[in-house]
């Protein structure tokens, strides 16, 4: 700890879980904060990209990995399950805080022996890894510290560090106790299984996981027919005596607002109709049947008819949306008579205001009339300009890097 703050430090900061219920908020006017060790414009940003581009192929390379909610979704709807399972979620506490530096280390060390791979520098990796873990210092109140155990959220590699640091406690939760749950997935700290035994064993079995490495505690929660879990609900639905199918449809959390960009706010036209669009396709995807799509719809538009947004185009695209095929892996078709070689994007780039639209409008039509644009997409791209708020906030490090 030292008085002295350097020019380019690490801030500290905190992002407050707002969405917790107040009645577990550690304060009643403060609810939780995720800490957060702001890693841009550190002399060990570009260190850590470099290391999370070899971990992350390793991180991802387990059984019990998600990518998302589409993922979450191909693994478990439609699954067919006992109607006397429980439906179960976990939560790690304070994972990244809590991971243990050598233990981590070990980790990384043993997958990647496992896992060989004769490009890939691993005593380098491991030895840059070292230091950028156990010296991580960072800022706070004019002060600077250092931290001791875990790793910070804001390195770009921490994600894939806290996979590879549970992969060990996943293999173990799958296959180490008396009764191995089914459908056992985890998205980072975010764990969802299916338990086939009583109430009582799963207590056992929570006490179980609890026990399997140090710092690290399994919080479980516990429903019989529906639960949520990230995005998502999965919930029951009987299918013949004694067996169920799982579906899944929306969840919001009771603290979502639905504060989607206002129509008539100062964006190019299509901008707000890509967001409505974008968030009724994810509906589409979630939901197993209309009628949960038909509720998640009627949700949002609660919201969206007092920001501007048009009935009649919410209608419309709401019906041409669940009338089309949009599935849960994007995948591309190319036309026989068409060349599958995709063309380069020419973005011809002008400030956004009412007449810079027509001059962009204009330009993108006397370039497309060129011999050598032919062989490019031309899209027209917007850029702000000046603004109060732009020259009144600046980011912490663009006050000290030059003029």
């Amino acid at each position: 700890m030292s008085p002295e703050v350097p020019e380019k430090s690490r801030p500290f900061y905190l992002l407050p879980k707002v969405h917790k219920p107040r009645g577990k908020w550690p304060h009643p006017n403060m609810p939780e904060g995720r800490p957060i060790v702001a890693d841009c414009g550190s002399e060990t940003e570009r260190v850590c990209k470099y290391i999370d581009h070899y971990l992350q192929p390793l991180a991802n390379n387990h059984p019990s990995y998600i990518k998302d909610t589409y993922d979450f979704i191909s693994k478990v709807r439609g699954q067919t399950v006992s109607s006397n399972t429980l439906l179960v979620t976990g939560d790690v506490t304070g994972l990244y805080t809590n991971m243990n530096i050598d233990l981590t280390l070990n980790l990384v060390r043993e997958i990647f022996k496992k896992y060989p791979d004769p490009n890939r520098p691993d005593n380098q990796l491991l030895t840059l890894l070292e230091l950028t873990l156990k010296r991580n210092d960072f800022e706070f109140a004019g002060r600077i510290f250092l931290q001791i155990c875990g790793t910070a959220m804001g390195k770009d590699y921490a994600p894939s560090l806290a996979n590879i640091f549970l992969i060990y406690f996943d293999n173990l939760a799958r296959r180490g106790f008396y009764i191995h749950p089914q459908l056992y997935f985890r998205f980072l700290d975010d764990i969802h299984f299916i338990w086939p035994g009583t109430r009582e064993e799963l207590q056992k079995y929570e006490e179980y996981l609890n026990t399997l490495m140090s710092g690290i505690k399994i919080t479980l929660t516990i429903r019989e027919s529906v639960i949520e879990f990230l995005d998502t609900i999965v919930y029951k639905v009987p299918t013949s005596p004694g067996l169920c199918v799982l579906r899944t449809r929306v969840y919001f959390k009771p603290t979502d607002t639905h504060q989607l960009l206002h129509a008539n706010s100062f964006h190019p036209k299509h901008t707000p109709k890509g967001i409505l669009k974008s968030q009724l396709i994810r509906f589409k995807r979630i939901s197993t049947t209309k009628i949960d799509y038909e509720d998640a719809c009627s949700t949002l538009y609660a919201t969206l008819k007092n920001r501007g947004y048009s009935s009649r185009l919410f209608r419309r695209m709401k019906k041409q949306i669940w009338a089309s095929n949009y599935d849960n892996i994007r995948t591309v078709t190319h036309h026989v008579n068409q060349p599958t070689e995709e063309k380069e994007v020419w973005p011809l780039i002008n400030y956004y205001d009412p007449i810079s639209v027509k001059i962009a409008n204009f330009t993108r039509r006397a370039v497309s009339t060129l011999k050598y644009a032919k062989d490019f997409t031309l899209i027209n791209c917007y850029r702000i300009h000046d603004n109060l708020t732009k020259k009144l906030v600046r980011s912490r490090f663009s006050q000290t890097e030059g003029p």
